[in-house]
């Protein structure tokens, strides 16, 4: 189903370069990395149900995050891919995130992605997973948010996900151009965000989301360029409230950019559009630009702009707060607000 398409994987990055100056990347190696740990969990359902198993690997997280044995390049490339998974969730709530990170680990920075796989190796068991690998030690580490409900608050997503193309094409068929129209969808969506406001993605926006919060601090550093402050993510939000905000943002899609929610945006429109952040209005060209290896494959999915009702919901927050954007779930948002439980719709 995809885990044997590891080799010759396009390596291509997508540029995002703003009128001050300031450019980021998204590589399509980070969004493999991705679809291949969600095709890896959606075969192992232990890891999105409650029970043992999902609490032995949050324990574990937490223990390696507690004795810094996640930090490196070369601890991220011995993590069992559960542990990737359960790290995943947690930075899929990006203020929280950062502020665990920052208040509990003893040298006061975030703790990056480094590592990024192109296969999925066979781990063994979870019983099996000896502790010595680990950190047989008690945890000090006390994430900010229930990482249990956040797991379990995956499953619309994955559920999503499984009907969606990318869950089995090779990916060594999607094109540049494909891969570079899902980002320009991604940055026309956090050009919309407005602090204490809640933005509601399509899937495939919420895809290319998901995998840049894998990378925090290249995430806040976009997302304070593009909106100002840094735009959080959570899945809880009432299913109500979530359609209703998905609504709205369709509306200000449209009347942002000329064309439907779900369509894709044109290159000339996102260079020219004026949008207003929480600070100011900025005439903000953003120019978005390939580079990199070879553009791949020639086939792949049209990697447009969303299907329809995608994610969950999004509000931002300028330092502190659960705030929210969902994935297939829901999310409230907004400087110390969220709350409610696992929507979607």
């Amino acid at each position: 189903m995809g885990s044997s398409h590891s080799f010759f994987i396009p390596h291509f990055y997508v540029n995002i370069r703003t009128s001050d100056g300031k450019t980021f990347k998204l590589s399509y190696h980070h969004f493999v990395d991705h679809i291949l740990l969600l095709r890896r969990v959606i075969k192992h359902p232990e890891m999105t149900q409650q029970g043992e198993t999902l609490n032995y690997f949050i324990e574990d997280y937490c223990r390696r995050m507690a004795h810094q044995a996640i930090r490196t390049r070369y601890k991220q490339w011995r993590l069992p891919w559960q542990i990737d998974w359960i790290w995943h969730v947690h930075r899929l709530h990006p203020i929280a995130y950062n502020n665990d990170c920052i208040y509990q680990l003893t040298n006061d920075k975030l703790i990056d992605k480094r590592y990024r796989r192109l296969t999925i190796k066979q781990h063994r068991k979870h019983r099996s997973v000896a502790l010595s690998e680990s950190i047989n030690k008690p945890s000090t580490f006390v994430p900010s948010i229930d990482l249990t409900n956040a797991v379990l608050c995956q499953r619309d997503f994955l559920e999503k996900f499984k009907e969606h193309y990318l869950f089995s094409i090779n990916l060594r068929h999607i094109n540049q151009n494909s891969f570079e129209q899902m980002v320009r969808n991604y940055v026309s969506f956090l050009k919309l965000a407005k602090k204490d406001e809640i933005i509601v993605p399509t899937f495939d926006i919420d895809l290319i989301w998901h995998t840049h919060m894998r990378f925090p601090s290249s995430y806040q550093n976009t997302s304070i360029a593009l909106c100002a402050f840094l735009l959080d993510h959570d899945d809880s939000i009432e299913n109500d409230t979530l359609l209703d905000a998905y609504q709205k943002t369709a509306q200000q899609w449209k009347i942002t950019y000329k064309v439907d929610y779900g369509k894709n945006i044109d290159k000339h429109q996102l260079h020219t559009s004026q949008y207003l952040t929480s600070s100011a209005m900025i005439a903000a060209p953003v120019v978005i630009y390939s580079s990199g290896g070879n553009a791949g494959g020639s086939g792949g999915g049209g990697g447009g702009g969303g299907g329809g009702g995608g994610g969950g919901g999004c509000g931002g927050s300028g330092g502190g707060g659960d705030g929210g954007c969902g994935d297939g779930s829901g999310c409230g948002g907004g400087g110390g607000g969220g709350g409610g439980g696992c929507g979607g719709y």
